[in-house]
Parts: structure tokens; sequence; C-alpha cells
């Protein structure tokens, strides 16, 4: 335990200490900063323990002039800008494998785990794999082919080499409403949606963008669709879906309902947007086709039964 001190506090994010840290720092160097060590910056100017802020500056979780930055001794400059995101990460599931061979590394990749290192730090899932990789004395190389949401469960593909390769993705998703036709798609560009940070849009300047559809199962006022991405956009199925008002169960991001109710009125909540990467094809680096597909996860045939007509 340390002493509760009352410090001044100024813009930047100071503050009694003792009390509990906060969640995240934005903060300004001043001049009489400069030459500081980055972790006792931290530490003096946000008013946590400098341990604290060595350890979210080790795991990835700290911005420096808007670089992220893993050296506790790095020196602040005077207007400096720093970020830090203090919250320790949750434990990170391990991937289940599907497929290893000496080019291409295949998982199952479970719910809230991120594609890429996120603003917090921690592992992401090519660390996972790399993981996966050292406990059975391999080669730790895992590099991403291609990324799924968060939410996203499914399969995904990282190559064990830099040689690039070309992905066919097959996705199910639980969407809300009822599709007009049972096949569809939609080519909308899709774009930042100013009313929301981290949510697309379309948006005729915004990025090309495709996605076929077919439905496999209707039910109680929503659908089981196939998804076929054609081009690979940040959110592309789910920005898609949503213009076509059809958003995916539990995306309240995109409008989506968090629970599903049934014809006799029992409910059901949704904690993740109902979307899944069923299989994915690719051209293998060494030659022929490879071809991988993840089982249908609990939720998700759980949403299918609750809806069943």
């Amino acid at each position: 335990m340390f002493r509760a001190v009352a410090v001044p506090c100024p813009r930047g994010g100071e503050g009694l200490i003792g009390r509990r840290p906060p969640s995240r720092l934005r903060l300004i160097a001043r001049a009489q900063d400069a030459g500081a060590g980055f972790a006792r910056f931290v530490a003096e100017r946000g008013a946590v323990p400098e341990e604290l802020a060595t350890s979210a500056i080790l795991r990835g979780g700290a911005f420096l002039r808007g670089k992220r930055v893993r050296d506790p001794s790095a020196k602040v400059n005077a207007n400096d800008r720093v970020e830090v995101d203090l919250r320790e990460p949750p434990a990170a599931q391990l991937p289940r494998l599907l497929h290893l061979d000496a080019l291409v590394i295949a998982v199952d990749k479970p719910a809230g785990v991120l594609a890429q290192e996120g603003r917090a730090g921690g592992p992401a899932l090519p660390d996972l794999c790399a993981t996966l990789l050292r406990e059975r004395g391999e080669s730790a190389t895992a590099l991403l082919v291609h990324r799924l949401d968060r939410g996203t469960t499914g399969v995904t593909v990282l190559a064990r080499t830099s040689a690039a390769q070309r992905v066919a993705k097959e996705y199910l998703a639980v969407c809300a409403g009822e599709p007009a036709q049972d096949e569809f798609e939609t080519g909308l560009a899709l774009g930042p949606d100013p009313a929301m940070a981290g949510r697309r849009r379309p948006d005729p300047r915004g990025e090309p963008a495709r996605t076929r559809f077919r439905v496999l199962r209707r039910l109680q006022a929503a659908a089981l669709v196939a998804a076929f991405p054609e081009t690979g956009r940040t959110h592309q199925i789910r920005a898609h879906l949503a213009a076509l008002r059809l958003p995916l169960a539990g995306d309240v991001q995109y409008g989506g309902p968090r629970a599903l109710t049934s014809p006799d009125g029992r409910r059901l909540d949704v904690a993740r947007p109902l979307l899944h990467a069923l299989s994915i094809r690719l051209r293998h680096p060494a030659g022929g086709e490879l071809e991988l597909r993840a089982p249908e996860p609990a939720d998700l045939l759980e949403a299918v039964r609750f809806l069943a007509p």
C-alpha cells in the first residue's frame, strides 16, 4: 500500500495518489519534464505507482509522440504527447490449432482475441500463435494473412513466411430481419463514420467493397446467412448487413439487437456479434489449394435453435 498524498491536478492527468488508478492517461510534457525517463514521467505526472507505469509500457500500452514505445527509460521531450492505457488486458485464450505445415498455420480464433495489438498492448493473435508454435518446438514466426474482428470467431490463417497469399472466405452470420431474396449482394464503398469512432458506413468516396450473401435458413424475424466477402475492408460484412437493414444479432455498434425474442416471449441475450469465419481457401505457397474449416460456435448454434420456426 502507499500513503495518499494530495498533488496538484492541472491538465494532464494528475490526481490523488492512493485512489484507484485511472484506466487511461493523456499527458503533455512541460519544459521541466524534458529529459525525464518515460516510466518516471508517467508515474509522476499521472499520479500512479511507477511499477504500474512500467508494466503498461513494457506490454505495449503506452504511446510517446504517437508511436508505441516499450522502453521505460526512453527520454521525454518538452511538448511531447503521451497516451497510456493502464488497464491490464484480460488473459487471452490460446486458439485451437487447425493446420500446421512449413509455410502456413491455421487456427480457430476464439471470441475476444484481437487480430492486431490493441491500445492496451498485450498479446494479439500472432503472439498467441507464436506461443503455440514455440510449445511445439517450431519457429515462432506467424504473420497475418487476413483479420477477424475481436468478437468474430473462426478459421484464421497466418503465414510462416513473408509470401503474400490470396484467400477466399466464407462466414456464417445471424442477422436480424428477413432478407427479401435468398441470394443478394452489395458493392457499397465503405468509409469512416464521423458519428462514431471505429465504425464504418457507406460512402461513395470510401474504399471499394463487395460482399455476396446466401440465405441458409430463415428464422423467426431473422436469418442464418452465408457471407462471401470479395474484398477485405474493416467491418465489411457488419457494415454491409447494417446498410441492408439486416444488422448482425448482438452487433450493437451497427444497430443489431442485444437480445433475441422468441414468438412465445422467451429472451436470449447475445454477448457478441454473431459472425463466424466458417472456412477459408487459399493457394498454398508450395502449390495446390488448401481449404480449412472451423466448426460453428455454440452461441451461434444456440441462437439458430432459439429462433427456429
